[in-house]
């Protein structure tokens, strides 16, 4: 649901020493396996076919033919020396072809060597006879019946290296694209976060100043209660979602400044599930939700009027609203969204992309009304410089 690539939390990542030997030994694993199940058809014919006492069953050829799969163990770091230091490439490919047709005859004739001592060390011939039938000879007819076969394996080899590698690379790019989506979303988040700091403020010394003229306690009292609600809004400025206990302290104090400024013009209602004060909200979410619901719904009435906040959970999600009595939008004028509202709006898609609704406009019963559904979460989905997977209650 996240629109944010699943994060990130910190946990233990193997060092890169490690990770290398995790992979050498899954290659080997798997490549033991397959010389285990290479010479089962052998065994099995040899078994059918053999009738003599279990001591005199040709155990030797079954060696032999394991270990001929196994040889390649040993010149499996000069294939991977090769396929570093001359990877492939489409358009240079008669090149890589042509140096890996050279190179794979290099290799083929040094496991045809070591292929050729481990025959010699089975059947038990000696060093001196091997020599004696002429070992270079002796070489030189073994590779020219098995070379197409030892050219075929070495090319599985380095296609499965080559595999490997481009894997590796194209997972550290997408990784490293996560990352940049997830600056670039983090970027975009505090610039808007930050632009509701001056916004507030603006509208709230404007009340302050209004006040002056005509009560200078209250005034007093605002401007201390203001100095509160910034010391609030600054603690945890880090952080981009918050418990909506914590948004309501702070929607709280913030109402607590405008019943000073409306007094009896204005009342306010609260009405939160206690089973959604747990759940993580973005900061600031219902301050410009409600103070765009006095702005235009009661400031400019003489008799003032009502401001109501639900909040409830339906399932995996949390519906927040808030509604005024005013008279709401003039019919068939379209809504034109302020600095709130676009905030708003912004915030959530880049929080949460299409996994949320956030619907402004006139209430069925009268008034306006900007009903909110976001996914009902308990862990911190966004906070400075880290990620974190969304995770349901």
């Amino acid at each position: 649901m996240s629109a944010l690539p699943m994060n990130v939390r910190s946990r233990h990542r193997r060092g890169p020493f490690e990770q290398r030997r995790w992979r050498w030994g899954l290659f080997v694993g798997g490549w033991m396996g397959l010389g285990l199940l290479s010479v089962a058809p052998l065994y099995l014919s040899l078994a059918a076919e053999h009738e003599g006492p279990r001591s005199a069953f040709p155990w030797s050829q079954l060696v032999s033919q394991l270990l001929d799969w196994y040889l390649w163990l040993l010149v499996l770091p000069l294939i991977w020396w090769i396929a570093r230091h001359f990877p492939f490439d489409r358009k240079g490919f008669p090149r890589w072809l042509v140096i890996n047709l050279v190179l794979g005859l290099v290799v083929a004739s040094l496991y045809g060597l070591l292929s050729l001592v481990k025959n010699m060390l089975i059947t038990n011939i000696g060093v001196d006879d091997l020599f004696s039938l002429g070992v270079l000879r002796a070489w030189r007819s073994y590779l020219l019946a098995s070379i197409e076969f030892f050219l075929v394996v070495y090319f599985a080899i380095v296609a499965g290296m080559h595999a490997v590698r481009y894997y590796q690379k194209y997972h550290a790019r997408e990784l490293r694209t996560s990352q940049l989506k997830m600056q670039l979303a983090e970027a975009k988040l505090e610039a808007l976060h930050m632009q509701l700091h001056p916004h507030f403020l603006f509208n709230t010394l404007n009340a302050i100043s209004a006040l002056m003229r005509r009560d200078v306690d209250a005034a007093d009292g605002m401007i201390s209660r203001l100095s509160e609600l910034l010391r609030l809004s600054l603690d945890h400025d880090e952080l981009h979602v918050v418990p909506l206990r914590e948004e309501l302290d702070f929607l709280e104090r913030y109402i607590g400044i405008e019943l000073v400024r409306f007094r009896d013009r204005l009342r306010v209602e609260i009405a939160i599930d206690p089973a959604c004060l747990e759940a993580q909200v973005p900061k600031l979410i219902l301050q410009p939700l409600v103070e765009n619901a006095i702005r235009h719904g009661i400031a400019h009435r003489a008799s003032g009027g009502r401001v109501v906040v639900r909040g409830s959970r339906d399932g995996e999600r949390l519906c927040l609203r808030v509604m005024d009595d005013g008279p709401g939008l003039p019919a068939g004028k379209q809504l034109r969204e302020g600095v709130g509202l676009s905030n708003t709006r912004a915030r959530l898609e880049q929080l949460y992309a299409t996994a949320y609704r956030f619907l402004p406009g006139n209430a069925p019963c009268g008034g306006f009304e900007t009903a909110l559904e976001i996914p009902f979460e308990r862990s911190p989905r966004l906070s400075s410089g880290s990620f974190a997977q969304p995770s349901a209650a």
